[in-house]
Parts: structure tokens; C-alpha cells; sequence
């Protein structure tokens, strides 16, 4: 009855049929015996698959085996289908979001798993041949974001696997969906295994890495750089590594920026790169670059919040002595696009910048420091500013860390400002005060 869901399958059935009973009672010896035809086995592996919602747990810890059994079919659609079948199974969570197939289940089975996968996937080592098949590397990808944690004891197979497929399909890209999945894939190593395997994983991935970008891979480049990004994100204590800091002056050039598609992950490594990089950016005068590309992405209403996410980690990171002749001339192009071409997101990016400046005088930034910049300016500018944007907008921040901060900001404003004592008094403390009040009382604004 009803429509199937991509996620779940068929989830309400005719009372008066009892689809897993007929499944036990004619489909099941399909998957289980050796006999039956191709075409039989792939019926058989349908109806799972479409029929998913309607097996219990108990039930599923009994036909997954054989869904995993149908993998090993040479048969090209056979082992398609059962990948599919797999994949959607695992993802598949109970009414307590739990995975409907167990991780210590799918952990004992994981290695021969993802091995006998991988065998699949490489059968015929050219470019093409090796994409040909999205189905196979998703149901890798799944089984790696399932496992979690479960992957460490695979990690060297799993990584030579991921790491001699992509020195293949480098040379010919040519299915979109394939390397989509595959660097997925790669990406739920980094996530589970970077924490403890940072430097494994980094000396293991930057030689084709690398090479992708030497060669000029257009099609891998974004999400090689969101894969040393989240290397960089799993550590961020310590220098920068020497084969990161190759990568800082090519990330410069402004040109990088011109490709759309790069852009959110080049910013996204970059700002990754500061926290580590930030007295050697210093150093080697490479604040100004960095403050043309903010300048590039925050003309742009598609790059704005990438354009404050960059500005976040410079005023975060880098020393305010370093920052003091340029603070001018950003807040100048903020409020340019305040009094001309703002959009909703900006003006609450805006707002949301100004607190976690204003939050952070104890890295000797502050509200002091803001006004005082708004000075330079055009004299007495903040009132306007702050009455008729950053108060009332406060209000619409939806993210708690994003409400914390603000908290932090109007309350160092109320006990720490020398400016608001001497020059906004009673009025200027009594307006503050009000809008920390109806932050902490009231629940977020749903956002439009």
C-alpha cells in the first residue's frame, strides 16, 4: 500500500497479506540455494530490498547474512542488487535510532565484507571498468560509516584498498557517482580513524593526493581538499606539517577561487590551516592574501557565509597586533554591504561575527576594540549599527553555540565595556541588558 521510500522501502501493507510469511514460505530458498537461477535470485533480493521496513530486527539478524552470501555471486547484476540491498539495510535505523542490523554484528562480518567488495570493484583494472559500478563502492562507504570506530583493525586494508583505486580512476574520471561514494568513503576513514591514526593517515594519502593536484584532477580537487581539511580538524594542535605548508601559498592565489566548485572546500582547508599556520602566515606577509580572498567571497551573495567562516578563523587565530591595520578596512566592507546590497544571511552572519569578536577580549579583541574601529570610520557610527541590527537580530540566532556566544558578548559588554560606561550610559547598559534577558528566556526563532 502506498508509495515505496528510497530510505525505507514499502512501509504499510494490506492487512490481509503477510508478505513476510510468503517470503519465508517461496522466495527465501531462492537466496540460500545453489541451484537457482540468476534471474530467481534477483527477484528474491527485490523483494528484501523493498520489503525492508516490514522485517523485524530479529528477523533481519537471519536474511542479512544471505544478502552478504549474494555478494559473492559472480553474476554482475546478482552481487549489484545484493549491494544495494546491503547498503540500504545498514542504513536502516529502529524507532531508537539504533542500526536495525547491529554494528557488533556488522563488525565481525566487516573485513571479508568490505575485502570481497573491493575484489569486486577491481576485477578489471581499467579506469572506466573500475567506476562502473557506483552500487559496490556505496555499499563500502556504508559499511565504514556503520562500523565507526570498528574500522582500526581493517585500517591498512582498508586504506591500500581506497588508496590504489583512486591511482587508477585519477587517470580517467568518469562516473560522477563513483568517485562521489569513493571519497565518501575515504572521508569515514579520516573521520573514525583520524584521531588516533592522524599521522598514518597523513603520510599514507598526501603522495596521490598530491599527484591529483599536480596533475590538475579538476573533478578530485574539491574533495581532496575537504579530506586534508578534516585531517587537519581531527588534529588541530601543533604545527602545521611541512606538506601542508607546501599547500598554503598555491590555496592563496586567488584564481583557486575562481572555480565555483572549489571554492567551499578550499575555504574550509584554509580556515582548517590557520589555527596551525597562523605565526608562519605572519611571518611570511600572508595576512593580506588571505584578506583578498575574504574581500572575493564576501561580494558574493553564493560565498558571503563562507567569506564570515574565513574571517572567523583570522580574527580567532591570528595575533591582533598583526590584525590592527586591516581591522579598518574589514569592518569598512561589512558595513558597505550592511548599507547597500545586505541579505538576511549576511545581516545574521554580521551579527553573529560582532559577538564573537566582542566574546573574545581576553585574546584582546571586545567590544572596546569594535566600537573603536566603527570610530575610524565615520564618528559614533556603532549606535545605529548596534541598535537597529545587533540587538533586535541577536534575537534570530538559531544555533546554541551561536546564543552562547552572544550571552558571553552582551554579558562583557555589560560588566567589562569602558566604552558603554562612558559613552552609551544608562540607555546604552539598559538596551544591552534587555536583549541578554530575552536571549536567555526565549527559545530560538525558527528560521525562514
Amino acid at each position: 500500500k502506498g508509495v515505496p521510500t528510497a530510505a525505507r522501502g514499502v512501509q504499510t501493507t494490506n492487512t490481509n497479506v503477510d508478505v513476510i510469511d510468503f517470503f519465508q514460505k517461496n522466495i527465501a530458498v531462492d537466496l540460500t540455494s545453489a541451484e537457482t537461477e540468476s534471474i530467481l535470485k534477483v527477484d528474491a533480493i527485490k523483494y528484501l530490498y523493498l520489503f525492508r521496513s516490514q522485517l523485524t530486527q530479529d528477523q533481519w539478524q537471519a536474511a542479512f547474512p544471505l544478502l552478504v552470501q549474494c555478494l559473492g555471486d559472480q553474476n554482475y547484476v546478482v552481487h549489484s542488487y545484493a549491494a544495494i540491498a546491503v547498503e540500504r539495510v545498514l542504513y536502516m535505523t529502529d524507532d531508537k535510532r539504533q542500526p536495525i542490523i547491529p554494528r557488533d554484528t556488522l563488525q565481525s562480518l566487516s573485513k571479508d565484507l568490505l575485502q570481497h567488495l573491493f575484489i569486486l570493484i577491481t576485477k578489471d583494472s581499467k579506469a572506466e571498468k573500475i567506476q562502473e559500478n557506483e552500487f559496490l563502492i556505496k555499499c563500502v562507504m556504508r559499511v565504514l560509516i556503520v562500523i565507526r570506530e570498528g574500522l582500526l583493525p581493517i585500517l591498512d586494508m582498508v586504506l591500500t584498498n581506497l588508496i590504489n583505486i583512486v591511482k587508477v580512476i585519477r587517470h580517467n574520471p568518469s562516473n560522477p557517482r563513483f568517485y562521489y561514494y569513493h571519497f565518501e568513503s575515504i572521508g569515514a576513514v579520516v573521520r573514525f580513524a583520524a584521531p588516533t591514526q592522524s599521522a598514518k593517515l597523513e603520510a599514507a594519502l598526501y603522495e596521490p593526493f598530491a599527484e591529483i593536484l599536480a596533475n590538475d584532477v579538476q573533478e578530485f580537487q574539491p574533495y581532496v581538499f575537504q579530506v586534508f581539511a578534516a585531517l587537519l580538524e581531527a588534529n588541530p594542535s601543533g604545527s602545521l606539517p611541512s606538506y601542508y605548508q607546501s599547500l598554503l601559498g598555491p590555496i592563496l592565489t586567488l584564481d583557486m577561487y575562481n572555480s565555483r566548485g572549489n571554492v567551499p572546500a578550499l575555504v574550509r582547508l584554509l580556515s582548517s590551516m590557520i589555527p596551525r599556520a597562523a605565526e608562519q602566515i605572519v611571518a611570511n606577509n600572508q595576512i593580506e592574501p588571505i584578506l583578498v580572498i575574504f574581500q572575493k567571497l564576501i561580494s558574493s551573495k553564493a560565498n558571503e557565509s563562507l567569506g564570515f567562516d574565513l574571517l572567523e578563523a583570522i580574527c580567532g587565530n591570528i595575533p591582533v597586533a598583526a590584525l590592527q591595520n586591516y581591522f579598518t578596512t574589514i569592518v569598512q566592507l561589512l558595513m558597505t554591504r550592511l548599507s547597500g546590497s545586505k541579505t538576511e544571511n549576511f545581516t545574521i552572519r554580521f551579527v553573529r561575527f560582532y559577538h564573537f569578536f566582542s566574546a573574545r577580549d581576553d585574546k584582546g579583541l571586545g567590544p572596546d576594540l569594535f566600537i573603536q574601529i566603527t570610530d575610524q570610520i565615520q564618528n559614533n557610527v556603532f549606535t545605529p549599527i548596534y541598535t537597529q541590527i545587533i540587538l533586535p537580530d541577536t534575537q534570530k540566532l538559531s544555533r546554541p553555540f551561536d546564543r552562547k556566544t552572544a550571552v558571553v558578548s552582551l554579558t562583557h559588554t555589560l560588566a567589562n565595556s569602558q566604552a558603554f560606561v562612558d559613552r552609551y550610559g544608562k540607555k546604552g547598559w539598559g538596551f544591552t541588558c534587555e536583549a541578554l534577558l530575552k536571549l536567555l528566556i526565549n527559545p530560538p526563532l525558527p528560521q525562514s
